[in-house]
Formats: structure tokens, sequence, C-alpha cells
């Protein structure tokens, strides 16, 4: 056996972790649950998943209560991204780039992101063909190999294609098994069987577009009932809708039938709106208006929304200079001529006034000593 003999060549058979971790092999070895479907993921993706999540939006710093209203603009933002990659497979066709017929089917339904692993798939099989191994009654065993770069020697994988109900194939990779996509060698085996389609049990629905708007228990968004307008019923209309506009341009039938139910639409709709709307009296009184008027059904009364105005605000602060910050701290300033606060000697208005009583006493003084002499 292999183990013990690292186990001796190493002189690891006394470890502890290592004797554990054998133990535990059938958890962590791919080899013994390639039959577990996994959707093509390991076990430390769940860690950089998770990295990966809150990039940008959370570091080392961030503190618990900073952590809560990232978490929901991170959440927020997933949901985004995920409604516009939504839209866009929802509403643009796959690009065929292979030529292959068996790329017709998964680009029809697989997501963007799925039908490009599938497409790497379907590109990497041209580099493979396969080489009939047996035949055991209705299923045909092939050996699978590169067609360059493989000696002799080596094994390759394993194919078991089997046709009698339906067409069935499955391989020693397990990658469909593990991952819900078909593996290249499969791919090879069905090109080389010249097949022009694939079958719907190869196609998952979890993969699929309309796999996000599909009910718990498998009930389809058409059966759900009335009530009220849900994110379900929204996609099963857009679903309906997109359909009959793919169809609108080649069939003149389904022009008339849709020109006939959109006129019926729009004369329920106006006549809905008039139904709605509530004759309010014009008063030239403005308090009795405004009291009638929020009695009125179904109008609600609310303050004018705020603009926000150009430049900045008014009760913003700004820095203020060295020379701003030196008169603050001096405090206001004393005149010594009149002891008031406020301004000083030079720029007192009461010296000025004074000034101009002492010049007029001077000269009635001299005009008294005039008529004396």
């Amino acid at each position: 056996m292999e183990w013990g003999r690292l186990c001796v060549k190493y002189k690891i058979d006394e470890n502890d972790w290592l004797s554990k971790m054998w133990e535990l092999r059938i958890h962590w070895v791919p080899a013994y649950w390639k039959g577990t479907f996994t959707a093509g993921m390991t076990s430390s993706q769940r860690s950089e998943s998770m990295n990966a999540f809150f990039d940008g939006f959370v570091n080392q710093k961030t503190s618990l209560r900073d952590f809560v209203d990232q978490y929901e603009k991170a959440l927020a933002d997933r949901r985004r991204k995920e409604t516009q990659e939504d839209f866009k497979s929802k509403n643009s066709k796959a690009a065929m780039t292979t030529g292959s017929p068996l790329e017709d089917d998964p680009g029809k339904y697989y997501t963007r992101t799925i039908f490009g692993l599938f497409l790497a798939e379907l590109n990497g099989s041209r580099l493979y063909w396969g080489k009939k191994h047996s035949k055991i009654g209705d299923e045909t065993t092939f050996n699978v190999r590169r067609k360059r770069g493989d000696n002799e020697m080596s094994k390759g994988r394993m194919v078991v294609y089997n046709d009698f109900d339906g067409v069935t194939a499955t391989c020693d990779c397990a990658m469909f098994e593990t991952s819900g996509i078909l593996c290249r060698h499969i791919l090879a085996v069905f090109d080389q069987k010249q097949l022009t389609f694939i079958s719907e049990r190869y196609i998952l629905r979890r993969w699929t577009i309309d796999a996000r708007y599909q009910l718990l228990g498998g009930v389809p968004t058409s059966q759900v009932g009335n009530e009220g307008t849900t994110p379900f019923r929204r996609w099963s209309v857009m679903t309906k809708r997109r359909i009959v506009d793919e169809e609108l341009d080649n069939d003149d039938f389904i022009l008339k039938k849709l020109d006939e139910f959109y006129s019926g639409l729009v004369v329920e709709i106006e006549q809905r709106k008039k139904d709605r709307q509530v004759h309010v009296p014009v008063f030239t009184s403005q308090v009795q208006s405004n009291s009638l008027l929020t009695q009125a059904p179904g109008i609600c009364i609310r303050n004018p929304e705020v603009v926000k105005t150009k430049g900045r605000p008014r009760e913003a602060s700004r820095l203020k200079s060295s020379l701003e910050l030196s008169q603050s701290k001096m405090g206001k300033r004393k005149c010594s001529g009149c002891g008031e606060l406020g301004h000083n000697l030079r720029t007192c208005k009461k010296k000025a006034k004074m000034g101009t009583l002492h010049e007029g006493e001077e000269e009635e003084e001299e005009e008294a000593e005039d008529i004396a002499s």
C-alpha cells in the first residue's frame, strides 16, 4: 500500500494529525466523492467567496456598527449585479462561436456564465477523439484521448455511451455528476456519433435562465394565483411577452391578436383612471380649500421637496486664516479714547465729533478776543 510505504519512508506513522487526516480521507479527497454534486465548488471556495463578497466594503478596521451598514450595501450590490446579469441573459442571444449543433440547446436555456463554461468544454472536445474499447449489449465504451500530446501509454478517459432509450453517457471524470456540466470527453463522443442535440437530462434547471424565478417545489410562475403583483408574476408576464415579441415579425395572425388585445387594454386603463379621479372643488378662501383637501379621500398633501442650492451652504464652516485666529484669541478691542469695545482710537467716531467741537470752540474764542480788542 502506497500510504504505508510513505509512512515508513518518511517516518510519519506516529504523527497523530496525519493519521487522523488519513482516516477522514473520504471527506476531503476528491476521488472519494466523484459522484456527489457540489456545483463545481471546493471546500476552500467558501472562505474565498466570502472575502470576495465583502471586498471593497469592509476591512480590518471596520467597527461592528459599520459592518452592519456595509453588509447591507454589499448585499444590495450583489442583488443589483445579479439582476443585471438576469436582464442580459434574458434579453440577449448567446453567441454561437463553434458552429456545432450541440451548442444550440445550451445557448437557448443556459445563463451567460454557464454557457461560457459549456463553450470552454465544447471547444476543448475538438482536441479529443474516442476509440471504441468494448461493447456490452446497448452500451459502448470509448477510450477518449487527446489528438496531440498524449502518448500511446496514456490511459485517457473511459466514456460509456448508450442510445437505446434516449442518449445517455457517463465519464469516469464525473464532471457532470459533480458540477452539472457535460465534460469535453462526453462531448467528443457526441460529436463523433454526429449528434445534433443534447438531451434535456443533461441541462439542469438550476443553470437555466428561468431557474431564479421558480417557486419552491417546482411550481412555475404561470400557476401562481392572483394575489397582488409579485416579482414572480411580473417575470412571468415579461417572459410571455418576450416569446410573443420573437414571433411578432413572422406571423400576421399574432400581430392582429396583439393589436386587439392592446386596444381593449388601453380602453380599460383609461376607464380605471377616470374611476380613480376625485373631483376637488375650487374655493376662493385658502382656509376652506385646505380644510376640504385634507378630508378628501386619496389626497395626501405634503411639504415640497427641498432643492439643494449651488455653492457652499451658509451654515458650512471654513478654515480661518492665522490673522483671524489671532484676532479671535485677543478678544474685542477697546478704544483708548472713549473706552468702548469694538474699535480703536484711529477708527473712533466719537473722537472725530469731539475734534470738530474743539475746532468750533477755538474759532469762537478768537472772535471774542478780536471784539474785546
